[in-house]
């Protein structure tokens, strides 16, 4: 069949065009597609760039915040004994009693258990008169004074203890930390005694073991014969009774020691 020339342009035209068609249909079309794909990705990417490069940026001097953080941590636990073995702790309670020449007869030791440091506030029970508020809102100060009573509040609930500042604001929680109780009898001076619990209160170190409880008398006055035999020394006034020391003493105290497990240098870990 022979085609006119008007034919032939309108075929030539449809193949054209059907062959544009294809071409948007099977190459431009996905093409966009994927271009738009690409670019939701790029952008997505940019987006997670800046926020990578923020945190970069954020922590770069993460190092240095690291042991700042560890330095403040290890200043915090310097007054603690460092976590240890039930003899070593024990060991360490006998070497403060004999430095003080306080003759440990026994010794018990708990196993490790918890403790719990509750903070304490400065709560004032004075009366404020107009003038009083005037004086501290003009200087900005609330002073304490030896009439202030230091309280634990709870909140009545859960029983948790807040502590709250002069102007009433939440200064600190309660702490859970590990401690031994360590109990025995002694026997020893007197002021020996008093100079062991002073030095645990203020010259000691690590000022974190108390004396929880302590309880003694003075001892009986005994005589030695050649066989090592003792004998109570009966009162001059009174037979029926012994004659006590005007500075031996013997009894029981019961101490607790605080301890926390400290924290490696940040440089030694992997």
């Amino acid at each position: 069949m022979k085609l006119n020339y008007r034919d032939r342009i309108v075929l030539t035209v449809l193949i054209v065009l059907l062959v544009w068609a294809l071409g948007i249909m099977l190459f431009i079309k996905p093409g966009i597609e994927n271009l738009n794909s690409a670019q939701a990705a790029l952008d997505d990417a940019k987006v997670t760039r800046s926020d990578l490069q923020k945190r970069v940026d954020d922590d770069k001097d993460l190092p240095e915040r690291i042991q700042t953080a560890y330095k403040e941590v290890t200043k915090m636990t310097e007054s603690f004994y460092d976590i240890q073995e039930t003899q070593a702790a024990s060991q360490m309670v006998d070497d403060l009693l004999d430095s003080d020449e306080i003759t440990n007869l026994n010794m018990n030791i708990s196993d490790y258990q918890s403790y719990i440091l509750n903070p304490y506030a400065y709560k004032s029970d004075r009366v404020n008169v107009p003038i009083d508020d005037e004086v501290n809102n003009y200087t900005s100060e609330n002073p304490v004074s030896e009439d202030d009573v230091i309280t634990t509040p709870t909140d009545g609930q859960n029983q948790d203890i807040i502590s709250y500042d002069a102007e009433g604001n939440v200064v600190a929680i309660p702490a859970t930390i590990g401690c031994y109780t360590i109990s025995f009898d002694f026997e020893g001076k007197i002021e020996d005694v008093e100079k062991f619990c002073e030095k645990l209160q203020t010259s000691n170190d690590q000022k974190t073991m108390v004396v929880q409880n302590i309880s003694y008398q003075f001892a009986e006055i005994v005589t030695e014969d050649k066989d090592g035999n003792k004998t109570p020394v009966a009162n001059g006034t009174d037979p029926n009774k012994k004659e006590l020391s005007d500075t031996d003493v013997e009894g029981k105290m019961e101490l607790t020691m605080m301890v926390v497990r400290k924290l490696p240098d940040p440089d030694t870990l992997a």
